[in-house]
């Protein structure tokens, strides 16, 4: 009960007080019909009740306004669905939105290829040793300082996959060297069988080119040599022996072809 309610209720106890004791009520007697006369009301006792009916009016009024009585507003029904008989209704599809599609994944760069190193020709003395060696009837030369070593051929055991120019593997003291059919790698296209009966191996590498003939060893001065100055489509010739009009091999490059698999053109077959 708040300050409000308190002044309201002190007046109305303030009225009763000032009014004096409420007088006890009195029993009525209903009088018998045309017996007594109807006494007439004390206006004193009127005008009492009138002030404590309006007191008791102002502090009901002041109730309600303590409780903050909201009225309902009015609410708004919704507009019926008129549905035929045996006809269910018909539900509304349901989109359901697609996934973003996942932006794909960058692919991850490919290393750039090293490049091949730049072609340059032999370093030599300005006086050499070479061995020379014929294979049908053509004579190749070779640096001392760029020869593996001379075997005679033996037992070749045929490999699946690799070029016609592939003679076969060999055993030479627990060394597996490749030989070289050097004829059908010379000359594509050479069919004759040849009997080869020595193998010149290149540098610290285990592929040997096979020969017919060795041709013994000869001291050449660089002179004596017409050398390459670009490779052109043969990087495998350094130059040419002018006195002995052979081709003088470089052992590097013709390592790097033997190892890709190409011929004497370049070429895979």
């Amino acid at each position: 009960m708040n300050q409000r309610q308190f002044s309201a209720l002190d007046d109305y106890f303030d009225a009763l007080l000032e009014e004096g004791p409420e007088p006890q009520p009195k029993v009525a007697v209903e009088a018998e019909p045309e017996s007594r006369p109807v006494a007439a009301a004390d206006p004193q006792e009127e005008a009492r009740r009138r002030s404590l009916e309006s007191l008791l009016a102002r502090v009901a009024e002041l109730k309600e306004e303590e409780a903050g009585i909201v009225l309902p507003e009015a609410s708004v029904e919704a507009p019926a669905i008129e549905v035929e008989p045996g006809v269910p209704p018909k539900a509304e599809p349901v989109v359901v939105p697609e996934p973003p599609t996942p932006a794909p994944a960058p692919e991850p760069a490919m290393p750039p290829e090293p490049d091949a190193p730049a072609w340059r020709n032999m370093d030599t003395e300005p006086r050499f040793q070479a061995l020379f060696f014929e294979v049908a009837g053509m004579t190749f030369a070779v640096p001392l300082t760029h020869l593996g070593g001379i075997y005679q051929v033996s037992k070749l055991t045929s490999l699946f996959g690799k070029p016609a120019w592939f003679a076969g593997i060999m055993t030479e003291r627990e060394r597996q060297l490749s030989v070289v059919d050097t004829a059908r790698w010379a000359m594509p296209g050479h069919r004759q069988e040849e009997e080869y009966q020595y193998l010149v191996t290149l540098g610290e590498s285990n592929w040997g080119l096979a020969c017919h003939q060795l041709k013994g060893t000869a001291l050449l001065a660089r002179e004596q040599v017409k050398w390459r100055a670009v490779p052109g489509s043969r990087p495998w010739l350094a130059g040419m022996v002018k006195e002995k009009m052979c081709a003088l091999l470089h052992v590097d490059a013709l390592i790097a072809l033997l190892e890709q698999g190409k011929n004497i053109d370049g070429k895979r077959v």
